[in-house]
Order: structure tokens, then sequence, then C-alpha cells
């Protein structure tokens, strides 16, 4: 079995790992779809597991990057919404947060 390497920048929050994924995964599902041309203001979060769950992050943007690909931070956007959005989210659920939001480096082995 070949092992695939990849590295993610995720904008987020890495919040402490929950025995009810689902629930949290649920509320998230039952935000309005994003359409081509969203509300004002809307901002689309996404569940991410790293690992076996054992690192869960709330993100708003996620970006690939590449072998060998150099890339400093501070290109890489940041809408001042995305805050917001993360710290309600986390609030409202009593998610307790671990770190960010910032962008925080992922590196997935699949």
């Amino acid at each position: 079995m070949s092992v695939k390497s990849s590295v993610y920048a995720i904008y987020g929050i890495a919040i402490a790992p929950s025995h009810d994924l689902g629930a949290l995964h649920a509320a998230l599902e039952a935000r309005p779809a994003e359409t081509a041309s969203p509300a004002p203001g809307f901002v689309r979060v996404g569940l991410f597991r790293v690992g076996d769950s054992e690192h869960i992050i709330l993100g708003t943007a996620c970006e690939e990057l590449e072998p060998n690909e150099y890339r400093p931070m501070s290109d890489l956007d940041v809408d001042p919404l995305w805050n917001d959005a993360l710290l309600s989210l986390t609030e409202r659920h009593g998610l307790p947060v671990l770190s960010g939001p910032s962008w925080l480096l992922v590196h997935d082995l699949s």
C-alpha cells in the first residue's frame, strides 16, 4: 500500500476532540448551502479531522500546498468575517478552542 503525503493550510480553529462529532457535523450541514452569490456575511465552515480524529479543525478556507513549495503565510488571504463565524460557532456549541483562529498547517498521510 502506497502512502500519499499532503500538506494543507487551513484557516480555522483547532478544537478539543469531541465524542459527539456527529452532532457538530449535522449542525454545520444544517447551515444554508453556499450559492453562486451567497448572502453578504455568509461564511462556510467545514469540519476537518486530522489523523484518527485526534485533532479537529473548524475551517473556513483550505489551500493545498504542493511538495517542495515555499509560501509565506502572509500571502494567504484572511477575510475578517472568518474569525467572527468561527468564534460564534464555538461559543454557540460550547466548544473549547485549543488554538486559532489562524492559518494552521496540516500534514496528511493517506
